[in-house]
């Protein structure tokens, strides 16, 4: 079985700015967000860690490339893991109405309606086939080993259903994730299929002063209806 150390990216300028970002928006980390990621390396010196891996974005890129310097490791990117394809949201503010169209989308794949998607953006078909394909590149032939993954809390939330069956779908829409939380999983790969198991839930017992912010990656789905 692996851990899989699950790190959300530091603040970074999108989550400043309050825009949807996929690839064509892809900013990298704030000063507040490379605070993030270095107390988030100083966390995992004692994790006995044998890999780290992320997304191609930015933010999350950095996130891990301060994570394994301070390691003493190099950086696997996997394109699979890059954040949920948004379609023409991409770009656009915040808002109520904005969060109201994605969590109207990810409410359909929650309720098993995989080919719901984003105007101009991936079904859940074709998000949850790459983050497979991802997690099976990441963790193929290994046992026991500890990896350190820096992705985006949306691909995460969106897919966990799937990664560790049996969570409650009311839970998954509103659960929350910060900047540099960790989250930790058991996963292992049976006869080509994932199967994971949540550890530890989005802690970030290690943030403290200025790099200690508790903004979710995506707003609890409760708030956008009030």
């Amino acid at each position: 079985m692996n851990r899989v150390f699950f790190v959300r990216h530091g603040e970074g300028v999108d989550n400043v700015a309050r825009q949807f970002s996929y690839k064509r928006i892809d900013r990298p980390l704030t000063e507040r967000g490379r605070l993030q990621a270095s107390m988030t390396a100083e966390y995992m010196v004692g994790k006995q860690i044998d890999e780290v891996f992320s997304s191609p974005m930015k933010r999350a890129h950095e996130t891990a490339l301060i994570i394994a310097e301070r390691l003493g490791m190099e950086v696997t990117v996997l394109e699979g893991f890059r954040e949920v394809n948004v379609g023409e949201l991409e770009g656009k503010d915040f808002s109520a109405e904005t969060w109201g169209m994605y969590h109207h989308v990810v409410g359909e794949w929650l309720s098993g309606n995989r080919s719901a998607g984003l105007s101009g953006g991936e079904d859940y078909d074709t998000l949850w086939s790459r983050m497979h394909s991802a997690f099976v590149q990441m963790v193929n032939g290994k046992a026991n080993k500890n990896i350190v993954l820096a992705g985006h809390s949306g691909i995460f939330i969106d897919t966990l259903k799937d990664l560790c069956p049996g969570l409650d779908i009311n839970w998954l829409q509103n659960v929350e994730i910060y900047n540099c939380s960790v989250t930790e999983m058991e996963i292992e790969l049976v006869e080509g299929k994932l199967k994971g198991r949540l550890v530890d839930w989005a802690n970030y017992s290690h943030m403290s002063g200025d790099a200690l912010t508790r903004v979710p990656g995506i707003p609890p789905l409760e708030s956008v209806r009030k």
